[in-house]
């Protein structure tokens, strides 16, 4: 318990975001460690006012956090625990908890896609979601959303109604039902997925939560499909998020004459694969090596992008270009790497 108690003690802080922890981690071998430190003094993007909080040892606010889950029927899943997903552990900013509730499925043995989009979705924009979303889940897909109204409410009913798993990423405590309009929709997920936050229960659904929650839905999918979206939404920086994370990017073409949700357009144009239905994303994934998910990558993963950027294919520039940027040891074509990276980042 005492092990637990560290954990939320630290991430409970105000403005301990997962990079300021990441910091801390790169002077502490365990959150144990951070909780007993004397001095925070000489550690880079760590304020002084981060420090006085670090200083502060009270565990009653933790406490409170892990009575309050456990009568709320969730669970705690922390970063160091065995049964934290790989896949999410190794994206460039990982929550280091995690309240869920539910049944969390082993998302690093089975094929997850993150769904998301605009909350202002048209009649279309919802018919190719539910088309998509339940030929995904009669394929044994799980899908990955944000529970917010419109793309990804379809996209998780659309899951559900066809006997697949629904995984829903909020941007509050799980015990805050936002929209209110999903209220059925949260239950229908504890029978036929979970509902995972960073927050802790009580937690208010803030505006500056929903960008910040998107890099998880990223982080949990081999893939992320963009139904319908404008130029500007939480979609595209849940798209930017998969780019960063080496994950594939998925988007359904639009009419050229509708230019308030052209956004999928110019996800195409940038390298996201269009897609006309499930099977395209399915063979995408299924005919590529092994996705990289652990953060260890394999030479033939590496040189399946290589070959494909070679030849053009704008998705595998961006990934080849992205391997670089991170250090991931590319050691052959690297002035190639290099364009492409340039190419990529100018887009």
């Amino acid at each position: 318990m005492e092990h637990i108690l560290c954990w939320l003690w630290l991430t409970s802080k105000k403005g301990m975001s997962s990079d300021k922890i990441s910091r801390l981690f790169r002077y502490f071998d365990t959150v144990e460690d951070i909780y007993s430190a004397k001095s925070y003094n000489n550690i880079y993007g760590i304020s002084d006012s981060d420090k006085r909080m670090l200083q502060d040892k009270d565990l009653s606010k933790a406490k409170d956090i892990a009575d309050k889950t456990l009568r709320l029927g969730g669970k705690i899943l922390l970063y160091d625990d065995e049964n934290y997903p790989e896949m999410l552990k190794n994206i460039a900013s990982p929550p280091y908890v995690l309240y869920i509730q539910g049944k969390f499925p082993n998302v690093d043995e089975l094929l997850t896609i993150g769904v998301v989009g605009t909350r202002k979705c048209t009649d279309y924009g919802e018919t190719v979601t539910e088309r998509i979303c339940r030929s995904l889940a009669e394929n044994g897909v799980i899908t990955v959303g944000g529970l917010a109204s419109g793309i990804d409410a379809v996209a998780a009913w659309s899951t559900i109604d066809a006997g697949g798993i629904a995984i829903g990423v909020l941007g509050c405590g799980f015990d805050k039902v936002y929209p209110s309009e999903n209220a059925e929709l949260y239950k229908a997920m504890l029978d036929r997925g979970c509902i995972i936050t960073e927050y802790p229960p009580g937690t208010l659904p803030l505006f500056y939560h929903f960008p910040v929650r998107n890099r998880i839905i990223a982080g949990l999918s081999r893939g992320v499909l963009i139904t319908e979206a404008p130029e500007n939404s939480g979609a595209i920086i849940t798209a930017k998020h998969a780019i960063e994370n080496n994950r594939d990017v998925f988007a359904v073409p639009r009419n050229i004459t509708e230019e308030k949700y052209i956004g999928t357009n110019i996800l195409i144009r940038q390298g996201a694969k269009l897609v006309n239905s499930a099977e395209d994303i399915i063979e995408t994934i299924t005919s590529q090596p092994e996705t990289i998910i652990d953060g260890k990558d394999s030479d033939a993963h590496f040189e399946y992008y290589i070959n494909a950027a070679k030849q053009g294919d704008a998705n595998a520039q961006f990934k080849v270009g992205v391997y670089y940027d991170k250090g991931k040891g590319v050691t052959q074509d690297l002035t190639k790497a290099v364009e492409w990276y340039t190419k990529a980042a100018e887009q």
